[in-house]
């Protein structure tokens, strides 16, 4: 094994903690920085991960971390901005901060996570621009002394993510008519597992630095037929009502002045780019259909657990 040691940047969330297990499975010294470390009881009985509590937007505590690491992993990124972390400072900022701390301490090798759709300069959100330059900045500062691959997942579903089981919580609670935002926008879903693998197998492969994997599902769905097959799966009466662009934007202005933020203009811009593949490209071959057939089971935090307890036992 050429690498050993690894920072996962970003790595309390759901990805991070599915990418964690794997990589800590193959061998690997995985450190993982966060904020809320108790938080992730699940991971500290797993030898190769070591939790650690810090604030990783501090540059200087970001560059200590950094020491004797030969791979770092930045999963870092936000769905809506807040009055403490815009797009800018976490999409960009953070990500020369990476760059920086990778230079300073002399690792050749960096994966970093970006968005299906990402594009700096026509992004039709700024999640979307944000998220391209941010990229770009990583291929190109990064050239002469990084090694660098990048990853532009669709939406990703699997145990606790927070796109399939928001829609399940909500829509099961649901009496009467649901008001849908951009109906027709299309997706092609990619299970967290198939990810994991592809950013797993990608680390020491070296036909994979330089470039950029778009990351799909083996299908392709508008957002209201993924919720239709939600409602079926938990034999829902609650009916699913596409609204117009019009209503979606007094929808989104209202919603994201509330708490949680569970709609903004800025989610209703991204879903006008579709979150597909071309046909050549798919490095996923989990099925949604499959995967949501199975939600009643899935919606509880059981499956989770068990799912954590297998990947111990092996």
């Amino acid at each position: 094994m050429k690498y050993q040691n690894i920072i996962l940047l970003g790595g309390s969330g759901f990805v991070g903690r599915h990418l964690a297990i794997a990589l800590a499975q193959r061998g690997y010294q995985v450190t993982l920085p966060c904020r809320r470390p108790h938080r992730l009881k699940e991971l500290k009985v797993l030898s190769g991960i070591h939790l650690i509590e810090a604030n990783i937007m501090d540059t200087s505590i970001l560059s200590k971390l950094c020491r004797h690491q030969d791979v770092v992993i930045n999963l870092v990124g936000i769905l809506n901005e807040t009055r403490r972390n815009s797009f800018r400072r976490i999409h960009v900022d953070f990500v020369k901060s990476v760059v920086n701390a990778c230079q300073e301490n002399k690792i050749q090798r960096l994966l970093h996570m970006s968005a299906l759709g990402a594009d700096q300069a026509s992004g039709s959100s700024h999640y979307l621009r944000t998220k391209g330059e941010g990229e770009n900045l990583v291929h190109t500062f990064g050239q002469k002394d990084l090694q660098v691959t990048s990853y532009q997942p669709s939406v990703i579903f699997g145990p606790d993510d927070s796109f399939i089981n928001r829609f399940a919580g909500i829509l099961k609670l649901c009496i009467g008519i649901f008001p849908l935002a951009c109906p027709y926008s299309r997706f092609a879903p990619v299970f967290i597992g198939d990810v994991v693998n592809c950013i797993s197998d990608s680390l020491e492969n070296k036909e994979s630095i330089g470039k950029r994997y778009p990351l799909c599902g083996p299908e392709t769905f508008t957002l209201k037929q993924i919720l239709q097959m939600i409602n079926a799966a938990q034999d829902s009466s609650c009916r699913i009502l596409g609204l117009p662009d019009s209503l979606a934007r007094i929808q989104a202005i209202i919603l994201q002045n509330l708490p949680g933020q569970l709609f903004t203009l800025d989610n209703f811009r991204s879903l006008q780019t579709p979150s597909t593949c071309s046909e050549t490209v798919s490095q996923g071959k989990t099925s949604l259909t499959h995967y949501i057939q199975g939600l009643p089971h899935h919606y509880s935090r059981r499956p989770s657990y068990d799912y954590y307890r297998k990947q111990i036992d092996r």
